[in-house]
C-alpha cells in the first residue's frame, strides 16, 4: 500500500511590521496549515514568484515554528529552476550552474538534520503548462538529468551526503515523457495538469513501476484550483492500492487541506 500525504501549495511569512501573526484576513500562514492538518509544503514552486532567497526565508520560518512548537511540518518539496531568460541564453552546463548557485541561497543556514525526508525538485520556470510558455518545447532529458545531477552534487558537498534526499522533476510531465526516469538520480514528478484526473494521474504512475520497480518513487499531486473529474475519496482509494515503493504527495487549494486530512485517516 503506498504512502499518501497532504500537503500545502504555499504558505507567506511577514517581517517587521509587529503585527498579530493571525491578524492578516486572506494570508495563510505556517501555523495555520499546521492546524488544518497539513503535513508539509511546495515551496518554490515555479507559478509562485518567490526567489531562492524568500525560500530560503521561508525552510527558516518552518525551522523556527518547530523550535518554538514542538510541532513537525516535514513533508517538504523545494523546487528550483531558471527563468526563460536564463534559458535562451545559457548553455546546458550554464544552466545547471545558475540552478546549483540559487540552490546555495536556498539552503544557506539550513542545517543537516533538516533534510530528513526532504524532497528537492528541478522546475524551470518556463517548463510547466501554467507558465505561458507552451510554444517552447520542454525541458530535454539531458538537461533534467544534468541538473538534478548538479543539485545532487551540490547536497553531497554541503551537507556530506544525499541519502535522505529524494529529487524529483516538474514540467508538463505526459506519459510519454516518463523516460526521464532513466536517470538514476530521479525518484519521480512534481504533477499539475496531469493529475486532474484519476485516469491521467494513473498513466504517469504504472509505467513508474516498470522504470523503477524497486526504487522509492515520488508523486506530487499539485491539484492548484482545477476541477478535478473524480472526488477526493477516489483519488485516495486507488493511489493507496499502488506498490508500498510510492510516496504521494497531495496538494489541494487550502480550503481542501482539513478534508484531504481526514480522508487519508479513514483510508
Amino acid at each position: 500500500m503506498a504512502n499518501v500525504y497532504v500537503v500545502a501549495q504555499n504558505f507567506e511569512i511577514y517581517e517587521g511590521d509587529k503585527l498579530d501573526l493571525f491578524a492578516r484576513t486572506g494570508k495563510i500562514n505556517i501555523n495555520h496549515l499546521y492546524n488544518v492538518g497539513a503535513q508539509g509544503v511546495i515551496l518554490g514552486h515555479s507559478e509562485t514568484g518567490d526567489t531562492p532567497e524568500i525560500v530560503n526565508k521561508k525552510i527558516l520560518t518552518i525551522l523556527d515554528f518547530q523550535n518554538k512548537t514542538g510541532m513537525t511540518v516535514n513533508k517538504l518539496i523545494i523546487l528550483v529552476g531558471e527563468t526563460l531568460e536564463e534559458y535562451k541564453n545559457s548553455s546546458l552546463e550554464e544552466i545547471a550552474k545558475l540552478v546549483v548557485k540559487k540552490c546555495g541561497i536556498i539552503f544557506k543556514k539550513i542545517p543537516e538534520g533538516f533534510l530528513s525526508n526532504v524532497i528537492i525538485g528541478y522546475e524551470p520556470k518556463w517548463g510547466s503548462s501554467g507558465s505561458g510558455n507552451n510554444d517552447v518545447p520542454p525541458p530535454e532529458s539531458e538537461l533534467v538529468s544534468i541538473c538534478i545531477n548538479k543539485i545532487k552534487n551540490f547536497i553531497n558537498k554541503k551537507y556530506g551526503s544525499s541519502k535522505k534526499v529524494f529529487f524529483i522533476y516538474g514540467g508538463r510531465v505526459t506519459p510519454e515523457r516518463i523516460n526521464i526516469l532513466n536517470d538514476s538520480n530521479l525518484n519521480g514528478f512534481i504533477l499539475g495538469s496531469a493529475s486532474s484526473s484519476v485516469e491521467r494521474l494513473l498513466e504517469i504512475a504504472k509505467p513508474m513501476v516498470e522504470t523503477q520497480p524497486n526504487k522509492t518513487k515520488i508523486l506530487v499531486c499539485n491539484f492548484k484550483a482545477y476541477k478535478l473529474a473524480n472526488p477526493y475519496e477516489k483519488y485516495i482509494s486507488v493511489l493507496r492500492k499502488l506498490p508500498t515503493s510510492f510516496n504521494i504527495y497531495l496538494a489541494p487549494p487550502y480550503t481542501d487541506i482539513r478534508e484531504i486530512s481526514d480522508l487519508i485517516s479513514i483510508f
